[in-house]
């Protein structure tokens, strides 16, 4: 390793389950043969990362735990296997840090699939620390004259949301409602909606959620918290009242799960992809068939959707709403989030 590379490094560190983190000095990892390691700047503060800290999702994480999986920096070291990143190249650490590449999954570039798949933030250290490993085959090449802070929450919030409208089927000109339309992912996917081609109906509550999904390009807005009948408001939005041809799911409650299936219209899809803890999908399996409706998750996107979403990112026609804060103040952002009064998304610098 390179003699600028310090022994101990500044990271959030989660000693059990349940909390607390605390803001501690660690050593700085080496990286193995097929890794890399990032100094990273800025990270995403991402809902997965809640959960994370209270295990409360069926898969157990490593203890003691770094979090974070939306981090944006330079590569300062790599292993002797790795040729094609570069010392000095601007990278990012997503949630899915490596895969075996040679199982059916990898093969049918569902890399996200794999048996082995390492999970950044929650089976291996994440990017709440200022330095971090990952698998060179998997970190997303970051073009240099992009904002590293900007860009951290397209590491995550901006693949998912991006992969979710892939996975809907939802063709220019068309209608798509985005549950949970004012949080981190929802801000991206308003935005990756229109980009595609699609009319967004936003859902979610508040004035001023309301107000950023419209300067975000969302047609109309649908709050849950005033509506009286949520169902018949988002089928009203649309221009034949059927309902929209899609729905992404991307809130942190049940509810709006069941909802869902209810208000799309006629052979219209519904994809999941917020992961609410021990909820349960449910559907009316008359209505489900006649009206040949599709429901379905969507996980996070491969090496090329990393790409393609990025590649969005540098046009222009993706930014995402954020806030910067202190990786030590990570706590204020979990109590935060726990009380639902985030828009957009907060972006921690590692260096405070």
């Amino acid at each position: 390793m390179s003699q600028d590379i310090p022994e101990k490094q500044w990271a959030m560190v989660i000693e059990k389950t349940g909390g607390p983190i605390d803001y501690k000095q660690i050593p700085v990892p080496k990286p193995g043969p097929d890794e890399v390691l990032v100094n990273i700047k800025y990270s995403g503060v991402c809902h997965t990362d809640l959960h994370a800290v209270n295990g409360d999702w069926p898969i157990p994480t490593k203890l003691p735990l770094v979090g974070g999986h939306e981090g944006a920096g330079i590569v300062v070291a790599r292993g002797e296997l790795v040729k094609d990143v570069e010392i000095g190249d601007h990278a990012g650490i997503k949630w899915l840090n490596g895969s075996c590449l040679s199982c059916s999954f990898c093969q049918a570039g569902d890399e996200p699939l794999c048996p082995q798949a390492l999970l950044s933030g929650y089976t291996v250290d994440g990017t709440f620390q200022q330095y971090a490993l990952g698998k060179a085959a998997h970190v997303a090449r970051i073009p240099k004259h992009l904002p590293l802070d900007a860009v951290a929450p397209v590491l995550c919030a901006g693949i998912t949301v991006y992969k979710g409208l892939k996975e809907s089927g939802a063709k220019p000109g068309q209608t798509v409602a985005i549950v949970g339309a004012g949080g981190g992912l929802g801000s991206l996917a308003c935005q990756f909606a229109r980009a595609m081609g699609l009319r967004v109906i936003a859902i979610d509550a508040g004035d001023s959620k309301a107000k950023m999904v419209k300067e975000l390009g969302a047609e109309t807005f649908v709050d849950f918290s005033t509506s009286k009948n949520l169902v018949q408001d988002v089928q009203a939005a649309t221009d034949d009242n059927t309902g929209p041809h899609a729905v992404l799911l991307v809130a942190v409650s049940e509810t709006p799960f069941q909802q869902a299936t209810e208000y799309v219209r006629p052979r219209g899809c519904v994809v999941a992809i917020g992961l609410p803890a021990n909820a349960y999908l449910r559907a009316p399996v008359f209505q489900t068939v006649i009206q040949m409706k599709t429901i379905k998750g969507s996980y996070v996107g491969n090496r090329m959707d990393t790409a393609e979403a990025l590649e969005f990112f540098a046009r222009g026609v993706i930014k995402c709403p954020f806030r910067t804060v202190g990786m030590s103040e990570l706590q204020k952002v979990y109590d935060e989030m726990k009380e639902g009064t985030i828009a957009g998304r907060v972006v921690v610098d590692t260096s405070k």
